[in-house]
Formats: structure tokens, C-alpha cells, sequence
């Protein structure tokens, strides 16, 4: 009876473990895009409108790093999809945009928003994967107990080694805020607020558009030749 009792809590327990991780699907115009909802981190549910998908991250503390004399502290957060493309559509690659607000002042101290983007073709097995360094432009000190923040923005940009049907891309993000330990005055703050990666895709002919593509070159090829004549 406890061995029965024993089986069925378990049961149960990996029953609701499964089911707080889901698939999930979002379709667009131009592709469709797949990932798992147990997995968002930091960023958040993402929205797709168009062939860009957003995030919003939000909560508190947020996607934030911050320090005040507590040396180095690092904050990251990675999210990972598949992109299908539709039917006539092929996929090439994609670009990332991200910003936030920060501050800093005392010596020494600074902020700092980095990571990677990733992108690899899913049509060919083992094909390579394209990185691109996410870059942010400069961050400038605060005076002295200044708290009012400044926005920031980075970009990254990616291309597959082929176009493709499918392919994974990856985003992995780093705040971080620093200063000396016990070191005051001093204060760093960086937030991340939004990001944004926009899908590159291609239209690919439909069949009857090959097949009038091929009869117009006939039709160019038969006068050619009747000229020669």
C-alpha cells in the first residue's frame, strides 16, 4: 500500500513538472517561432509582429545589474528559438537591438551590456553557426551622487551560412555594474528595457512562377534564333 502511495505521489510530481514546461508556437506573415515558455529567464514572453520578435523585460529587480562599493556584479540571462519559415519563404539571418538606462559615478566604477547572438541552419546537419559580439556604444559618468539615468543601445547582426527553411537563433545577454569594494561614494546601475530581433527573409518563386519564367526565356531563345535565320 506505501509502495502504491509512494508511486502515485511521484507519479504526480513529474506530471506537474511536465506540465510547467510547454512548447510554444507564435505564427507571423513570414515564419513561425518555437520555444519553450520554462526557459524565458529575464527577457519575458516575447511578441511577434511582422518578422520582429520583442521582448519587454520586466519585473523587479528586473534585467538589471547594479553596484554600490560591492565590486563586481554580473547579471545574465539567455533565451534560445526555432524560426519555421512559410511556405515561398527562406530565412538568412537576423539583427538584434537591445537598450536600457544606466548610471554611474565615483572612481572606477562603470557599467557594461555584452553577449552574443547566434544563428544556425537547421536544414543541414552540422552546419556552422554564425556569431556576431552584441556591441554597445559608450556609457559616460554621472557626477557625484547623480542618479538620473542615460539610455543605452546595442546591436548585433547575423547571416546563415545558407538560407533556410529553419533555424535556431540564440540570444545571450550580460549586464553588469562595477566598482571598488567598501569604495564610496560610488554607484553603478545598468537595465536592460527592451530587445528586439528582426528576422531576414527571402521570397522564394512559386512553381508557375518558374514555369513562366522558363517559357519567357523559350520564347527570348526562339526569336533570338529566328533572327539569326
Amino acid at each position: 500500500m506505501k509502495k502504491t502511495m509512494l508511486a502515485v505521489a511521484f507519479g504526480g510530481l513529474f506530471a506537474v513538472s511536465g506540465a510547467q514546461a510547454a512548447s510554444v508556437t507564435l505564427s507571423g506573415s513570414f515564419f513561425d517561432v518555437t520555444y519553450d515558455d520554462a526557459l524565458t529567464g529575464l527577457f519575458g514572453t516575447p511578441v511577434l509582429i511582422g518578422n520582429t520578435l520583442s521582448w519587454a523585460p520586466s519585473g523587479s529587480p528586473g534585467f538589471s545589474a547594479s553596484s554600490y562599493g560591492q565590486g563586481i556584479k554580473v547579471t545574465n540571462s539567455t533565451f534560445a528559438l526555432t524560426v519555421t519559415a512559410k511556405d515561398n519563404y527562406l530565412i538568412n539571418g537576423a539583427s538584434l537591438l537591445e537598450g536600457g538606462d544606466y548610471f554611474f559615478f565615483g572612481d572606477s566604477s562603470g557599467v557594461s551590456a555584452t553577449g552574443q547572438l547566434r544563428g544556425r541552419s537547421l536544414d543541414t546537419a552540422g552546419a556552422p553557426t554564425s556569431v556576431s559580439s552584441i556591441v554597445a556604444g559608450a556609457f559616460t559618468a554621472n557626477a557625484s551622487f547623480d542618479f538620473s539615468t542615460t539610455d543605452w543601445s546595442a546591436t548585433a547582426l547575423v547571416t546563415l551560412d545558407e538560407a533556410s527553411k529553419s533555424a535556431t537563433f540564440t540570444i545571450q545577454n550580460i549586464l553588469a555594474a562595477y566598482n571598488p569594494p567598501g569604495s564610496f561614494p560610488t554607484a553603478a546601475f545598468i537595465e536592460k528595457k527592451s530587445v528586439d530581433l528582426a528576422v531576414a527573409v527571402t521570397t522564394v518563386p512559386e512553381a508557375d512562377t518558374y514555369m513562366m519564367m522558363l517559357a519567357g526565356l523559350g520564347m527570348l531563345g526562339l526569336m533570338a534564333k529566328r533572327r539569326m535565320s
